[in-house]
C-alpha cells in the first residue's frame, strides 16, 4: 500500500424516524460519497460512535443505511471499522453506581465490572455483528493491515453517568496490553479511533494516553462526539499527536453537519485532511466545516512528527538597539492605557503553569537566549512608579490571552509564539512607526519575557 484513503463519519444519531432535513443530508451524503469514491478509490471507512440516539434505532433500516455507504464506497468489509459512542449504550440506574463506583476507584477494574459495563452495548453488539459478521466485544483491539495499524477504544466504557466530561476512566492495565502491540510498528502509519476527545477522560488517563500514544508510535487520533469539526493538538507529550474531530451526522440547531475525507502518502508520511459540510438552505455538501484557522479552506495538512526528524531552523542572532527599545515600551504602554485596560490579577504561578508545557526548538531557544539580554530594559520599565498595577500586568495579560486563542491551534510551541506574535502585530502594529520586521522582533522580545521563567524547550522536538 502506497497511500491510505479513508472516509471518517461520527455522531450519525440514527432514531427511525427522521425528519425531512436529515433524511435528505443523508441520501445525499451517500450520493456524494459515491462521487469521492468514483474520483479517486477510499480504503477504509471510519465510524467513531453514536451510531444511534439514546441507544435506540438499532434496526435494520441503519445497518442498510451503514451498508449503502460501504457497497457505495466499494470497501471491503474487513477495511470498515466502528468504535461505540455513549449514545449506543442503555443507561440504567446500576450502570450509574458502577461508573461512579470505578471512577472512585481510580480506574481499577474488576473482570465482573467490565462484563456489568459491556451489558450496556448490547444492542451496539448486535448490530455490529450484523454489519461485519462478525463479534468484537473487546474494550481495545489493534487491526493490522499494509503498513497500516488501526487501534479501536471504546472510551464510552464509564460513560452513562450525569457527569461524563472530564470524568471517563480508562482501563490501563488492558489499553497497555494492547497498545503493546505497536511497539515494533515504527514504520507503519498507527491511528487510533475512538468516540471521546482525549479531554473526555480524567486527567491522570489523559495524561497517560499521552504517555502512551507517545512511547507506542501513534500517528493519529480520529474521534467524534463534540458535532464539530475541528483539530486540535496536545503539546504534552515530546511530540505532538494531532486529533482529527468530525462532526455530526444529524441536522437539528446544535451539530455542524460533517464528514471527513483523509489521505496519507505511506513512503513520505505527508497527508491531507478534507472536512465537508452540509449546507441546510441549499442542500448540498460543500467544502468546510472544521473549526480553527488551519482549516478554513476545509483542507488541513496532516502532522506526522514522528517522521519528522529533528528539523531545526537557522538561528540567526539579531542585534537590538536598546534605547530605540526602551522608546518603543514606554511608548507601547501609553497605547496600552489609551486602550481603557481592565483591572487584571495574573498569578505568577498560573503563567508558569500554563506555559510550562508549550515545548520549543532549539532554534526557539537560541533567540530565547540572545533576546534574554534586553529583558532587564522591560524590567526598568515595569518597576517604575509611573506606571499603575494594571500597566504593569498588561503585557503578560495580552500574551496569555493570545495564547489561550492559539493553544488548540497550533502543531508545537514555536508556532504558538509566532501565532502570539502576529495577533498583537495586528492589533497594534497601526501606532508605530517602525518597519514591520523590527516591530515584530520588539513584539517577540515581550512575549519571551513575559514567560521567562517556563521550562517550555525540548531537544527531542
Amino acid at each position: 500500500m502506497e497511500s491510505l484513503r479513508w472516509i471518517h463519519l461520527s455522531d450519525i444519531h440514527f432514531r427511525g424516524n427522521e425528519e425531512y432535513e436529515t433524511k435528505r443530508m443523508r441520501d445525499t451524503l451517500i450520493e456524494t460519497l459515491k462521487k469521492k469514491s468514483v474520483e479517486r478509490s477510499m480504503d477504509m471507512i471510519f465510524i467513531t460512535g453514536d451510531l444511534a440516539f439514546q441507544g435506540a434505532g438499532y434496526d435494520k433500516e441503519l445497518v442498510d443505511f451503514i451498508n449503502k455507504i460501504i457497497l457505495e464506497l466499494n470497501v471491503p468489509i474487513d477495511n470498515v471499522f466502528i468504535v461505540p459512542g455513549n449514545h449506543d449504550l442503555k443507561r440504567t440506574q446500576s450502570r450509574k453506581f458502577i461508573v461512579q463506583g470505578v471512577r472512585d476507584n481510580k480506574g481499577n477494574f474488576e473482570e465482573d465490572t467490565i462484563q456489568n459495563l459491556q451489558k450496556g452495548f448490547a444492542h451496539y453488539y448486535s448490530f455490529y455483528e450484523k454489519v461485519k459478521k462478525e463479534e468484537n466485544t473487546n474494550i481495545y483491539s489493534i487491526e493490522n493491515r499494509e503498513n497500516v495499524n488501526i487501534l479501536l477504544m471504546n472510551t464510552a466504557l464509564t460513560a452513562g453517568a450525569d457527569d461524563d466530561d472530564s470524568n471517563l476512566v480508562l482501563d490501563k492495565k488492558q489499553f497497555y496490553t494492547t497498545i503493546k502491540e505497536l511497539k515494533d510498528k515504527e514504520d507503519c502509519l498507527n491511528i487510533v479511533l475512538g468516540h471521546h476527545p482525549i479531554t473526555s477522560f480524567s486527567r491522570d488517563c489523559q495524561e497517560t494516553l499521552i504517555n502512551l500514544f507517545e512511547d507506542y508510535n501513534v500517528d493519529l487520533y480520529l474521534c467524534g462526539h463534540m458535532h464539530k469539526g475541528g483539530y486540535t493538538y496536545d503539546l504534552r507529550g515530546m511530540r505532538n499527536i494531532p486529533t482529527y474531530q468530525c462532526g455530526g451526522g444529524i441536522v437539528d440547531d446544535y451539530a455542524t453537519t460533517t464528514f471527513v475525507t483523509g489521505e496519507v502518502d505511506i513512503v513520505s508520511k505527508v497527508g491531507t485532511m478534507t472536512y465537508y459540510k452540509w449546507l441546510q438552505s441549499e442542500e448540498c455538501w460543500t467544502k468546510g466545516g472544521a473549526d480553527g484557522r488551519r482549516a478554513v479552506s476545509g483542507e488541513i495538512d496532516i502532522v506526522l512528527d514522528r517522521f519528522n526528524g529533528n528539523k531545526e531552523e537557522v538561528f540567526v542572532e539579531t542585534e537590538v538597539n536598546e534605547d530605540e527599545f526602551r522608546r518603543f515600551v514606554m511608548n507601547f504602554h501609553e497605547q496600552l492605557n489609551k486602550s481603557n485596560l481592565d483591572s487584571t490579577n495574573i498569578d505568577p504561578k498560573d503563567v508558569f503553569d500554563k506555559f510550562r508545557n508549550m515545548k520549543c526548538n532549539k532554534s526557539v531557544e537560541k533567540q530565547y537566549h540572545s533576546f534574554s539580554r534586553y529583558f532587564q530594559v522591560i524590567d526598568d520599565i515595569i518597576g517604575s512608579s509611573l506606571l499603575s498595577q494594571i500597566e504593569k500586568e498588561s503585557i503578560p495579560n495580552i500574551v496569555i490571552s493570545e495564547y489561550n486563542k492559539l493553544v488548540g491551534t497550533m502543531s508545537n510551541g514555536n508556532e504558538i509564539i509566532e501565532g502570539i506574535v502576529q495577533s498583537i502585530f495586528s492589533e497594534y502594529s497601526g501606532s508605530f512607526q517602525y518597519s514591520n520586521t523590527t516591530l515584530k522582533t520588539y513584539f517577540k522580545i515581550l512575549v519571551f519575557w513575559s514567560i521567562y521563567e517556563c521550562d517550555i524547550f525540548n531537544d527531542e522536538l
